[in-house]
C-alpha cells in the first residue's frame, strides 16, 4: 500500500494464507504491503551437540529468493557467507527463542525457514511476524498429537520498523522510505507491548534522545496494531 493511502503511524496491510505447502500445516505466506514471506515451521527430534541442559532448541534460517528484487540476485553460494542473511537469521532466531520456554521442548528442535518471495522493505520484521503465525500452527498441531504436553510459548513475539523519512516519523517503512531514512530501527516485542530487542541507528549523525524514543514508541504502537490485525491468525497461548 503506497504511503499516500495510509497514515504515517499505520502499518501496511497484511494478508496471511496458511497451509500453503502440502502436508505441512505450519506453512504460511505472509504478505505485508509489497513484501511477501514464505515461512515454514517444523519440529525435529534432537538438539545441537553443544547443548548440555535437558531442554529443547529453536533456530531460524532466512534467505532472499533470486527473483525477490530487481535486478535478480545470484543464488547463495554456500562457500561465500552472506553477512546480511546471517544477521537477519540470528535476529529471527533470537526473537523465536524469546517467545519460548525451551525447558518444555526436551529433546526437540523447532526449525523455522523464512524465504523472501518479494522484497519491498521490512523483510526481517515481516519474517518475525510470519514466524509467530507459523509457530502457533506448529504448537497447535503437536499439542493435538501429544508430542507437546504443554504449550511451550510464553509470549507472542512481533516486530515493526519505524524511522524518520523526509523529516516525518513513519511506521513500517517500505523500501523507498527505508533506503532514505535518516533514523531507522526495528523493534521486536510482545503483542502486549513489552520490548525484546531494538536494532537501528542514525544515518545523518546524532539525534536527540527524545527523537529516538519517539521512533521506538511509534514502532511499539505499530506492533500493537499488527497484533490486533493478526489476532485471528495467532493461536492463543494455552496454559
Amino acid at each position: 500500500m503506497p504511503r499516500e493511502d495510509r497514515s504515517n503511524d499505520a502499518p501496511r496491510s497484511i494478508e496471511v494464507t496458511t497451509g500453503v505447502i502440502p502436508e505441512i500445516d505450519a506453512s504460511v505466506r505472509y504478505r505485508c504491503g509489497g513484501t511477501t514471506i514464505l515461512c515454514i515451521a517444523t519440529l525435529e527430534e534432537g538438539t545441537p551437540k553443544w547443548m548440555t541442559k535437558t531442554q529443547g532448541w529453536a533456530t531460524a534460517d532466512y534467505q532472499m529468493m533470486p527473483y525477490s528484487v530487481k535486478p535478480r540476485l545470484d543464488r547463495v553460494n554456500k562457500g561465500i557467507p552472506d553477512g546480511r542473511a546471517i544477521e537477519i537469521r540470528r535476529l529471527i532466531g533470537r526473537a523465536l527463542r524469546a517467545g519460548l520456554d525451551l525447558s518444555l521442548l526436551p529433546g526437540y528442535t523447532i526449525r523455522v525457514d523464512c524465504d523472501v518471495l518479494h522484497a519491498d522493505g521490512g523483510t526481517r520484521t515481516a519474517s518475525i511476524n510470519a514466524t509467530t503465525v507459523a509457530l502457533g500452527l506448529l504448537v497447535q498441531q503437536h499439542l493435538a498429537s501429544g508430542i507437546f504436553a504443554t504449550d511451550p510459548r510464553r509470549a507472542q513475539i512481533l516486530a515493526m520498523s519505524a524511522g524518520i523519512f523526509q523529516n516525518s516519523l513513519r511506521v513500517d517503512l517500505d523500501y523507498q522510505e527505508d533506503s532514505g531514512a535518516t533514523v531507522d530501527l526495528n523493534l521486536i516485542g510482545t503483542a502486549t507491548g513489552d520490548v525484546v530487542e531494538v536494532i537501528g541507528g542514525c544515518e545523518n549523525g546524532p539525534v536527540a534522545m527524545e527523537v529516538l524514543q519517539g521512533v521506538i514508541e511509534a514502532a511499539r504502537g505499530g506492533i500493537v496494531q499488527v497484533g490486533e490485525c493478526l489476532s485471528d491468525q495467532i493461536h492463543p497461548i494455552l496454559r
